[in-house]
């Protein structure tokens, strides 16, 4: 496994190739490890670039804090036979970087963190512009974030091709993040009903869809529905909502790609999930 510190060394990359980028910001889990499985798979080389990005963070989240386990990422790395590792000094990558604003802003998780993917954009073009990769790989459990970089993608010169990778749970459901490190095991189990709930209200969005019934009144009602019960599970809910899967706008009866997708806060942890859905046929 090679590890990449300097800007000057990337171009032991290129012996690597076809790369896939698998951006990260340390602390890794399974979820990241699957994304390295799956470049494997497809007979990619995976690098991952380990790197906490300060331009993410808003004033409320505390950049400081975010946990540096670095010893130990690289010893799962090189256990899941990774094969480049770019741990880049900030300052040299922040140098003169070029600041993006995100499109798909106005929607989900930016609502509650304007400015947050502005940060992820521009940094993860900064390592799209230095590496080329020939694929990135992102997970579907952040799915606004693989939306917006695919958006940027097709509106850049890059030619890059982003692969979007089924979301890695545990064993009771719930989705893989970085945050669950905060949650105690009772917590964590408490927090896998998230998805329980989330397939409860796909099956009941399914029959709202293809019902004859006013079409927003239903939606409406099937969403309150859900926040109640998410309250009472002492789940705060910061969204839940029903979208165009390509465009996150509000959900409209025709549309046939479907999303799902909820942000929690519970026991003091942001948690996201979401579910994807092809509208059924009629």
């Amino acid at each position: 496994m090679e590890i990449i510190e300097n800007l000057s060394d990337l171009d032991l990359i290129n012996k690597y190739r076809p790369l896939a980028l698998i951006p990260t910001m340390g602390n890794l889990h399974e979820g990241h490890l699957g994304l390295i499985k799956y470049a494997l798979k497809l007979n990619l080389s995976p690098m991952v670039t380990i790197f906490v990005n300060p331009l993410q963070f808003g004033p409320a989240e505390d950049f400081s804090k975010y946990p540096r386990t670095i010893e130990e990422d690289l010893r799962l790395l090189k256990k899941e036979k990774c094969k480049l590792v770019f741990i880049p000094d900030g300052k040299k990558i922040l140098e003169n970087i070029k600041e993006l604003k995100a499109p798909f802003s106005n929607f989900l998780c930016s609502k509650s963190r304007p400015g947050h993917f502005d940060g992820v954009l521009t940094i993860v073009n900064r390592f799209l512009e230095l590496i080329k990769p020939e694929y990135c790989i992102f997970g579907q459990k952040d799915f606004q974030q693989q939306l917006i970089i695919k958006e940027h993608l097709k509106n850049s010169e890059l030619s890059t091709k982003l692969i979007t990778n089924p979301i890695i749970r545990d064993k009771n459901g719930l989705a893989l993040s970085s945050r669950n490190n905060y949650l105690s095991k009772r917590d964590k189990l408490k927090a896998a009903k998230i998805y329980f709930y989330l397939k409860e209200i796909s099956a009941e969005l399914i029959k709202v869809i293809l019902n004859k019934n006013d079409f927003k009144k239903e939606l409406d009602f099937l969403k309150s529905s859900y926040r109640e019960i998410f309250l009472k599970e002492n789940f705060e809910v910061d969204y839940l909502e029903f979208v165009n899967a390509k465009t996150l706008e509000d959900l409209k009866k025709k549309d046939s790609e479907i999303l799902i997708a909820v942000a929690i806060n519970y026991a003091g942890v942001r948690l996201i999930d979401n579910i994807f859905l092809t509208r059924p046929i009629s």
